[in-house]
């Protein structure tokens, strides 16, 4: 990769960067999912530092606590949301440093002033108001093209199922069972992630079923869901995340994690609210643990203590 693509492309030199080189604190590339939701984050930096006429070589510590605080807007008390963004930042701009595209890295003396909350951080998810909002705008129109049927058909699934990104491009044509009453998604084992057959969520039932007829008579080499190319690519994580980030963008929505994820969380909170158990979410969501749904279970509780949505 030429190092100057930071500078003329640094969302594309991000993607290459995190597929190439990245790693955690352990040495270990990053999963899947947290390519994904690490693209979004960048992309939001980078947009900040862009309408603030900066650039991910040439911004200052200022530009670092003019983001932070329009991130906070959306970022609920108690999450790590704001100390995620700082090491994603202090990871990439060290990248740059040796690269020597920048001879300083502002993120690192305000991360040396943060630490990881004691307890259990917030998920990050959108209100139920917002939920409506945004199912109300995934519609497929009578005269939508392939594309965008395809893209509305990927924001309903991870919204309407609570399938991860990884999971979804993994998804067959047949995994999808639009013909009965409940129509259902299969989603096979994925990393530690169990096997099962998740109901969709019926306001979902409409695009999906409008976008598997039509992805069914359409001749390629593979069986993906979802292809990227006429030739039957699966989609790429990139793709997925441009579809939340629009579908967002149509329902006038922002947060501070606008990946699948956020919609994954969504999907989980929203079953919790309409009553069931925490056992029976993380069986959706294909969790063996009850770990995630305690968390957006007290999001819901903190709701009713407050006497409204959260």
């Amino acid at each position: 990769m030429p190092d100057d693509l930071w500078l003329v492309a640094p969302e594309d030199a991000y993607a290459q960067w995190q597929r190439e080189e990245a790693t955690g604190a352990d040495r270990r590339a990053f999963a899947d999912q947290s390519i994904v939701q690490h693209r979004s984050m960048f992309s939001r930096f980078n947009d900040y530092l862009a309408a603030h006429h900066a650039t991910v070589a040439s911004y200052g510590a200022d530009h670092l606590d003019g983001f932070f605080t329009d991130l906070a807007h959306d970022c609920a008390r108690g999450t790590t949301t704001r100390l995620r963004y700082l090491k994603l930042i202090d990871r990439f701009t060290r990248h740059l440093v040796n690269l020597e595209l920048r001879a300083d890295n502002p993120a690192a003396q305000m991360l040396v002033n943060e630490n990881w909350p004691e307890d259990e951080p917030t998920p990050i998810y959108l209100s139920s108001e917002d939920d409506a909002r945004l199912q109300a705008v995934c519609v497929a129109k009578a005269d939508t093209g392939f594309k965008e049927l395809r893209n509305t058909a990927i924001v309903v699934l991870f919204l309407a199922s609570g399938v991860t990104a990884a999971e979804l491009r993994q998804l067959r044509v047949d995994d999808l069972d639009m013909d009965g009453e409940r129509p259902t998604v299969f989603v096979e084992k994925h990393g530690p992630r169990i096997a099962r057959r998740v109901p969709i969520d019926a306001f979902a039932a409409d695009v999906l079923r409008k976008y598997h007829a039509v992805r069914r008579t359409i001749p390629c080499a593979t069986q993906w869901l979802f292809i990227a190319t006429a030739g039957g690519k699966p989609m790429q994580p990139d793709t997925m995340l441009k579809c939340v980030r629009a579908a967002l963008s149509r329902a006038g929505l922002t947060a501070a994690d606008e990946s699948p994820r956020l919609l994954r969380n969504t999907y989980g909170r929203r079953h919790i609210v309409a009553g069931k158990t925490n056992e029976q979410v993380s069986n959706l969501m294909g969790l063996s643990s009850h770990r995630t749904a305690t968390r957006l279970r007290q999001t819901v509780d903190v709701g009713a203590t407050r006497g409204g949505q959260v």
